[in-house]
């Protein structure tokens, strides 16, 4: 694990391999764990970073600051201190959005897109999760948030409500892992706060990629109870992606329950290039 300075916010990453770069950008309520099992196949053949976003994981949690443009900022800032050029840039959820957001205003530095159960309002609204978005978007108690503790059981119900019936052997110590992280505290004043700027990812939903735009996969899995996937297909007529990929039986942690096919479709968007004026 190693550490990068944002705005005097210690910031956890993992760094391993060489050759073309790839970047992950995780969920909320997730963190850089979530991609364990990419990670440890694409650093044989890429330099692959995976980075804990501001308050999750081992990444500092500040009071404030938990806005979409801080979370932008934070990625060009790591972006432009390692010289990150030709990347694949991979999100799930939160990190899905914050990637096209990123793309779109330094679309120069990514080679591809891998958008994982992207995060907007209309893939949001049909789940049974967009109730407690809209909670947060009108209570600010953060300060009070700072200090609960998720209960262990609710917890294990968090993390059970993310998960369909595709789940691969090796997923038990990351399911664990993120169980244990939910009762971490702040973890709900984080999130609590971030949902507050759903409304702000609002123009994704509109958002028509121009023909020399980074090409785009998406990754769905069909029993997505966090996001809607019907509403993803939706958006992927807008998003137009290259591929666009549903795996069956897989809920919203798609990468954990279905490490390979998840881990093939970031490697065939490394070399995926994107259609450039003549």
């Amino acid at each position: 694990m190693r550490y990068f300075d944002f705005r005097g916010t210690s910031i956890a990453y993992d760094e391993a391999g060489a050759g073309s770069p790839i970047v992950f950008l995780h969920n909320l309520g997730g963190d850089r764990h979530i991609w364990r099992a990419q990670f440890d196949a694409l650093r044989q053949t890429h330099r692959v970073f995976t980075i804990d976003l501001i308050g999750y994981g081992d990444s500092d949690a500040p009071d404030d600051g938990y806005t979409v443009e801080n979370y932008l900022a934070m990625v060009t800032a790591f972006f432009e201190e390692h010289d990150l050029r030709e990347v694949t840039l991979v999100g799930h959820c939160f990190g899905s959005a914050l990637s096209l957001l990123y793309t779109q205003r330094d679309p120069e530095r990514v080679r591809s897109l891998v958008l994982s159960s992207p995060l907007t309002p209309a893939t949001l609204r049909p789940t049974r999760t967009a109730w407690a978005a809209r909670l947060g978007k009108r209570v600010h108690i953060d300060s009070l948030l700072a200090h609960v503790r998720i209960p262990g059981p609710l917890a294990g119900l968090i993390v059970a409500e993310q998960l369909g019936s595709a789940k691969a052997p090796q997923a038990a110590e990351t399911v664990a892992h993120l169980r244990e992280s939910w009762t971490e505290p702040r973890r709900l004043m984080v999130t609590a706060a971030i949902s507050r700027e759903i409304p702000r990812l609002g123009e994704l939903d509109e958002f028509v990629p121009p023909d020399d735009f980074p090409p785009i996969t998406t990754v769905w899995g069909s029993r997505n109870r966090v996001l809607c996937a019907r509403a993803g297909a939706t958006l992927n007529r807008t998003l137009t992606p290259s591929r666009a990929i549903v795996i069956d039986g897989a809920g919203h942690l798609v990468m954990v329950e279905a490490p390979d096919q998840v881990t093939a479709a970031v490697l065939a968007a490394t070399t995926a290039t994107r259609v450039v004026d003549s």
